[in-house]
């Protein structure tokens, strides 16, 4: 045999045992962070992410972000249920978030790197019926609120607005 027929060969040969190899790694991506089942679930609120795009379009000259978290229906975990980032629909509510929530008030943290007030606010439906842990989180600039209460203030004014829209419970997983 000629030495180019046999390097045809050793070249088949390999391409054919490294090709299941490949097509392993392109059948099974590598997990990210967003899909990691600890910190992650799936939720289908197509309610309430339509109401959160709606309210954040009518207040964009008041806040950065917008996002609703509670308990889904057959479900334990409080998660994002929906969020102007619909990538962050899902994650599960972090500790710290939760121990604020039990406040049962709304509670504005100062981030001077980012210049804006954090908000968490409890939340309701429009008959102040419990959404299973329902809270809303939104992020007011320094620009819009000189301290944590006017940053309270226009949160509430939102948080009310979102609240007058949302009939019941079941609703914002329709």
């Amino acid at each position: 045999m000629s030495m180019s027929i046999v390097k045809g060969i050793l070249v088949c040969s390999l391409s054919l045992s490294i090709a299941p190899v490949m097509m392993s790694a392109q059948e099974k991506p590598a997990k990210t962070p967003s899909q990691d089942p600890s910190t992650y679930m799936h939720v289908n609120a197509p309610f309430a992410q339509a109401l959160v795009a709606k309210v954040k379009a009518a207040h964009d000259d008041q806040i950065v972000k917008l996002g609703i978290h509670a308990v889904p229906p057959s479900e334990t975990d409080n998660v994002i249920i929906a969020n102007i980032s619909p990538s962050k629909n899902g994650k599960k509510s972090s500790a710290a978030d939760l121990e604020k929530l039990a406040g049962g008030k709304p509670v504005a943290v100062k981030i001077d790197k980012d210049k804006v007030f954090d908000l968490l606010i409890p939340l309701t439906d429009s008959k102040g019926r419990d959404l299973n842990g329902g809270f809303v989180v939104m992020e007011v600039p320094y620009a819009k609120a000189r301290n944590e209460g006017e940053a309270i203030k226009i949160g509430v004014d939102i948080r009310d607005d979102l609240q007058r829209q949302i009939p019941s419970k079941k609703a914002l997983y329709q």
